[in-house]
């Protein structure tokens, strides 16, 4: 435990963040796939066409403002650069994107969850919960067997230890 502790420390101190709302997870052979009728999961990556990337990133602008402005194409194509090396994971439900994350690029094994939102009317469902096992299937897809995340929201803190992280 010490030697995940100590990587998960280093990898938030090499790459900003704060260090008193961190969590951590050992990737799990066989993540958890939980995945109710309806419910479709698109990985979106840099090379993604530009509709996937905007689409997206407007449902994470949107998760944490919902009064944010459509993401328009420029915005979409600047993300791009950010999704090298990671990806980003959109849950839709009945066809509409609901909830959003990303996964950042691995470094010695660790890699981050940052961005997590769920659109306000779809808060409740499980689409939190279903997006951060997405994308902790898709680190385990980039080579990661630590992940790391920051969370200050006591709710978000609830629901990613459901998922099984640890405060680091």
């Amino acid at each position: 435990m010490d030697d995940r502790r100590d990587r998960a420390l280093t990898y938030r101190r090499h790459h900003g963040g704060e260090l008193d709302d961190l969590m951590m997870l050992a990737v799990p052979a066989h993540p958890p796939a939980h995945r109710p009728a309806g419910v479709e999961i698109v990985t979106v990556g840099h090379t993604s066409p530009a509709a996937l990337i905007r689409e997206n990133l407007d449902v994470n602008e949107r998760g944490f403002d919902p009064a944010a402005a459509p993401v328009g194409d420029e915005q979409a194509e600047a993300f791009r650069y950010d999704l090298e090396g990671g990806c980003a994971i959109t849950v839709r439900a009945g066809g509409r994107p609901v909830a959003a994350g990303m996964v950042l690029p691995v470094c010695a094994g660790v890699t981050e969850i940052a961005g997590v939102a769920t659109l306000v009317p779809y808060r409740g469902r499980g689409y939190g919960r279903i997006v951060t096992e997405a994308l902790v299937e898709a680190a385990a897809g980039l080579g990661a067997d630590l992940i790391v995340l920051g969370a200050d929201d006591p709710a978000a803190r609830r629901l990613y230890e459901r998922v099984g992280f640890t405060p680091v």
